[in-house]
């Protein structure tokens, strides 16, 4: 049976009965049934058995499954049978954040809320590896009892096999989920969507291939989420903030300025286009704790209750200053009781004394008599207690007749000895920086006469590829081994922008140009789209030199490697230039090609790789 020929009614393994077609796209239908078994609502996603995105669908439905975050519509059933394949979701009543948006946008408050559930449903998927891929308003649903829920997790990704060019450049279902998740944020504020996703509503203004900025949308964003959207979709230029690149990061950001999310939560739908209301202040007339009279002692006296607090002002705004505050409690004290509190007693001076010792014995004045003079036979009279000396520095030199010439030429000399002593280290430091650079560069030219000057590199001619460029639909980083498993995701896109002068480059690694011996390798992961016959492929670098290797993926595979082990070697190389051409014989067929660094070249303060171009050919 087509999907084309079914009608409400139509039941589906005897048990699901079609009710409502509500959408049709590219030949898969979305239905609302009833699961005539437990009498309950549900929705149905059907595609014909031949269509090339059945099997995916199936495997998109069980992987889901295995996700059991309560902010997500679960799956409850799939099935091939009849030339239909379906999938049967909980269905949910509520309103999407797109249609909410048609009334106008939401609170501050309330949209940091709404984000920050959902951040932390996207964050738990990520944790076992599944990514959602078509996160938008429209699969953002609040029901009536103002509870969060996600719709399509992962299948809607498969369903909606039409894409659009990503105005981010090429990047991975991960990081895709986190621009949607700031794009949920920016859109709640302002109306206007900046995400990966497709949707609806209307597309955010942007500068270049960055969007605007919340607040140079919409006038009364605050800053703190202003700054939290900036830091995901324009991290290159938050250059006084770190970027934002997990989920983990986004709820995270968005815990710190909501709170007890319990307390900013809507209590129905409609009230999500309330601002929530600040908690009730405890009565004045009424004291929090209660004292207890323990037998024979005097009753306690009876608790004053403060003086109310000032009421609650923008946190943008500037801080009343210090009259300000003294005014407002006069305001709420009787003249009688507005006494300021006696100020504290001063901290009782220390005896001065030098910083390092000397060879005169310190001992407390008065207990040993001036040198001049003898020793008494008869206890004598102790002089008068000396005048204290004036607080002085203890770096300062103070002329004092009391002490001897000689500390201040002691003071010189020690700092003469750590002046030499800094100056020797800085000159070892830049020797032993110069000797390797110097040992690295002129590394591979054993043999040769010697004589070449030391900052000469010695490079290798790379042979003449032939063959036609495949084009090259995306690049992602590989760091199976980090933790976290990435390696500054965000220049992946400049390995394939056609401008040698941008590069992808590794973190600087110290002591070992083997990644500082803390991996085996990291790289980049590049897809063809599709099976391809590649013959070569060839790299810009920058500095040199790098030692890498060249894995693919097996034909048929179209998931990119998590894992090494999910890759077959194909060659080895070490490049001793700016250039690598990679031949590659016999010819493979694969979609995922990575490029595995595994000893990187020097770099001021360590060892750091870079790719600046990839080509590869067929």
């Amino acid at each position: 049976m087509p999907p084309t020929s079914m009608t409400p009614g139509t039941m589906l393994a005897g048990r699901y009965r079609l009710d409502d077609l509500l959408s049709e796209q590219d030949g898969a239908r979305f239905w609302r049934a009833t699961d005539t078994v437990l009498a309950r609502s549900v929705a149905v996603h059907v595609v014909a058995s031949s269509d090339p995105r059945a099997a995916p669908v199936l495997e998109a439905a069980r992987r889901s499954a295995g996700v059991t975050e309560p902010h997500f519509l679960r799956v409850l059933d799939c099935a091939d049978v009849d030339g239909l394949t379906w999938v049967i979701n909980e269905w949910g009543e509520g309103v999407s954040l797109d249609v909410m948006l048609a009334r106008g946008t939401l609170p501050p408050m309330r949209a940091a809320w709404l984000t920050r559930e959902v951040a932390e449903a996207i964050a738990a998927a990520h944790a076992r590896g599944e990514y959602h891929g078509r996160l938008n308003p429209e699969a953002v649903l609040v029901t009536e009892a103002g509870a969060v829920k996600i719709i399509g997790f992962v299948v809607n990704a498969v369903f909606e096999r039409t894409t659009t060019p990503s105005p981010y450049g090429p990047i991975g279902p991960r990081e895709a989920d986190v621009v949607d998740l700031a794009g949920i944020l920016y859109a709640a504020l302002t109306g206007r969507w900046p995400g990966v996703a497709p949707s609806g509503l209307p597309p955010a203004p942007r500068v270049g291939s960055r969007p605007m900025r919340p607040r140079q949308v919409r006038a009364g964003v605050p800053r703190t989420l202003d700054a939290i959207c900036d830091r995901v979709l324009n991290k290159e230029a938050s250059e006084h903030s770190m970027p934002i690149e997990t989920a983990f990061e986004v709820a995270a950001a968005l815990s710190d300025y909501v709170g007890d999310p319990a307390a900013v939560a809507p209590v129905d739908l409609p009230s999500m286009h309330d601002e929530p209301a600040p908690p009730d202040p405890l009565p004045l007339d009424e004291p929090t704790d209660a004292a207890v009279a323990l037998p024979g002692s005097e009753p306690a006296p009876a608790p004053v209750a403060d003086p109310p607090s000032p009421p609650l002002v923008d946190p943008e705004a500037t801080m009343a200053s210090a009259a300000m505050l003294d005014e407002i409690a006069i305001e709420f004290l009787e003249p009688e009781e507005w006494t300021p509190a006696p100020p504290p007693p001063p901290f009782e001076q220390p005896q001065d004394r030098p910083l390092f010792a000397d060879q005169e014995r310190r001992v407390p004045a008065g207990s040993v008599l001036p040198p001049s003079v003898s020793a008494p036979t008869q206890p004598a009279t102790p002089p008068p207690p000396a005048e204290p000396r004036p607080d002085r520095w203890m770096f300062e030199d103070h002329e004092d007749p009391a002490e001897p010439d000689y500390r201040t030429g002691r003071r010189w000399l020690r700092l003469a000895l750590i002046i030499v002593l800094v100056l020797a280290i800085a000159a070892a430091s830049y020797l032993a920086y110069t000797w390797g650079r110097d040992k690295t560069q002129s590394g591979g030219s054993a043999g040769t006469s010697g004589t070449s000057p030391p900052t000469a590199t010695v490079t290798t001619p790379a042979p003449v590829l032939t063959g036609t460029p495949i084009p090259i639909v995306g690049v992602g980083d590989f760091d199976p081994e980090g933790n976290p498993p990435r390696e500054n995701p965000h220049q992946v896109g400049r390995a394939i922008d056609g401008n040698p002068a941008t590069a992808w480059h590794t973190m600087v690694y110290v002591g070992d140009p083997h990644l500082g011996g803390l991996k085996s390798g990291v790289g980049l992961v590049v897809d063809l789209g599709s099976d391809h016959t590649v013959s070569s492929v060839e790299l810009k670098l920058i500095g040199s030199p790098t030692d890498l290797e060249l894995y693919a993926t097996a034909p048929g595979v179209n998931d990119p490697p998590v894992e090494l082990a999910d890759t077959q070697r194909v060659a080895g190389f070490t490049a001793t230039g700016t250039s690598a051409a990679i031949p590659i014989t016999p010819t493979i067929h694969t979609r995922y090609l990575l490029i595995w660094l595994t000893k990187l070249p020097a770099v001021p303060g360590g060892f750091q790789g870079a790719i600046a171009e990839i080509t590869v050919r067929g």
